[in-house]
């Protein structure tokens, strides 16, 4: 039986009420070292935010709460961090021109 891929790039996002709100999304970017931070909110559509700081500041007009906000920024953390382990491992293994 054929095992199912699970992505760490995304987490669920609940509004103060416990109703999600949408995916909070960290993914590589077009240019190498960047990243795009994302929230795909459930009814409104997608937003990109600029930094982390812009995506809390979006996070609170839109009534989640600030435990919530804590885990997204945890979230965000380790994703960054995987992916700046990913970009390390990937430039490294390039041959030197």
């Amino acid at each position: 039986m054929k095992e199912e891929k699970k992505f760490i790039s995304t987490m669920d996002v609940k509004d103060k009420n416990g109703k999600i709100l949408g995916a909070v999304c960290v993914a590589p970017a077009k240019e190498l070292g960047k990243r795009d931070i994302l929230l795909m909110e459930e009814e409104s559509g997608t937003q990109s935010a600029r930094s982390i700081t812009e995506l809390i500041n979006m996070l609170s007009k839109k009534n989640v709460s600030y435990e919530e906000r804590k885990i997204v920024l945890d979230f965000l953390s380790e994703r960054l961090r995987s992916l700046e382990q990913n970009i390390t491992i990937n430039t490294s293994k390039k041959p030197k021109k």
